[in-house]
């Protein structure tokens, strides 16, 4: 297929479309986040073909997916564990979460999970004072988390911006 400026321009948009929905993802769980954003670059290389530079800022792409990916598992569970939090109350605080989610747009999905960890840790400690510390303990660390994957999920727009526009370059636009 040859890439002329319209059918470059068009692929562009419509993955940024999905690389918009990708980091309105980073702070909604019910959408995927970062994994949109990464899956919308490789489809901008497939149909719109991977020029000079492609291959090697997809990779840059891929490296930042991956070191996003452990920098957002390491935040919530190390400031977790900090907190006395246990692997139960994480998630308890997952299901609840998704679950709050449906029945309270927006707020529910907060409310599901802080109260999994609540109910998981009083439980396990019997002391309301504990069982508070360890759910402050796993919302400061998803509100880390949520802030390191809208850093991540910027960066990967951030490459692929410059690989549209030397993609674009290249086609003589």
């Amino acid at each position: 297929m040859e890439l002329n400026e319209t059918t470059h321009f068009f692929i562009g948009f419509l993955a940024f479309l999905v690389m918009a929905v990708g980091l309105i993802g980073t702070l909604l769980p019910a959408l995927p986040g970062i994994e949109l954003i990464w899956l919308a670059t490789l489809g901008y290389g497939v149909f719109s073909g991977w020029g000079k530079w492609g291959v090697f800022l997809f990779i840059l792409i891929t490296l930042t997916l991956v070191v996003g990916e452990v920098v957002i598992w390491w935040l919530t569970n190390t400031t977790a564990a900090k907190t006395g939090a246990s692997w139960q109350a994480v998630l308890l605080s997952i299901i609840l979460g998704l679950i709050g989610m449906f029945v309270i747009p927006v707020v529910g999905a907060l409310i599901g999970a802080m109260l999994g960890v609540f109910l998981v840790e009083y439980r396990r400690r019997r002391d309301w004072r504990e069982a508070l510390k360890a759910t402050t303990g796993v919302l400061w660390g998803a509100g880390l988390s949520f802030g390191a994957q809208v850093i991540f999920a910027l960066a990967m727009m951030g490459f692929w911006g410059l690989w549209f526009y030397l993609r674009a370059l290249e086609i003589g636009v």
